[in-house]
């Protein structure tokens, strides 16, 4: 059986995910939260115009605003692709180890991030990602107007931590998620690193992603 993305859509939307009194949303064995995009936008590029109008920070910030996907990815994807709710919906889909990548993207886009889809995937080496409405880009836009660089962070930082969690570690023999196994897994010679060739935020064409692997030292 083939992925079928309609189907998790329709299966997580029936979940009925939503927050409870304190803002968190108790979902595929982790606690989510929810709140607006704008929130974590804001936050974000904040602390991006800040330290680039130092004139020497720039790539620091963009550094650690990936690094924030690459944590995000390990625990929600990592801990999403463990869960019961996965093993319900998705798993019976799942033939390959590329439908691991196949089945998260369709997840993700339960959650209306903007619209993923996979443009190329080359086992082991490559996953290209490309993204309409992006929530970052567009959030840049309306608020900061055209800009010099590419903007979507956490989808940047996703991309490459989806590739580490299946190629570089194995998330499908669900290991513990433990502190040790991320630094194994982003920290390594041979990890995954993204890059965002395309962003709407400053090309004006729909974002683009791609993670390769990164060579051996």
């Amino acid at each position: 059986m083939a992925i079928e993305e309609k189907k998790i859509v329709q299966a997580v939307a029936s979940l009925g995910i939503a927050g409870n009194d304190e803002g968190l949303i108790p979902a595929f064995g982790l606690y989510l939260t929810q709140h607006m995009a704008d929130y974590y936008n804001r936050i974000s590029y904040a602390t991006a115009r800040r330290l680039e109008r130092t004139g020497e920070l720039a790539d620091d910030a963009r550094a650690l605003l990936i690094e924030a996907g690459h944590v995000c990815a390990f625990n929600t994807f990592g801990g999403i692709m463990k869960s019961a709710e996965w093993e319900a919906v998705v798993q019976p889909m799942i033939e390959t180890r590329e439908d691991w990548i196949r089945g998260m993207v369709a997840v993700v886009n339960a959650f209306g991030w903007g619209r993923w889809s996979i443009a190329d995937l080359v086992p082991g080496e490559r996953l290209v990602i490309e993204i309409d409405d992006s929530y970052e880009a567009t959030g840049w836009l309306r608020d900061y107007g055209r800009s010099d660089r590419a903007r979507c962070y956490l989808a940047t930082g996703g991309v490459a931590g989806l590739m580490n969690l299946l190629y570089v570690g194995d998330i499908t023999a669900r290991p513990d998620l433990t502190e040790q196994y991320y630094v194994d897994l982003f920290r390594g010679g041979e990890r995954f690193v993204a890059e965002e060739p395309r962003c709407l935020a400053s090309t004006g064409e729909r974002c683009q992603l791609v993670a390769r692997r990164t060579p051996a030292a």
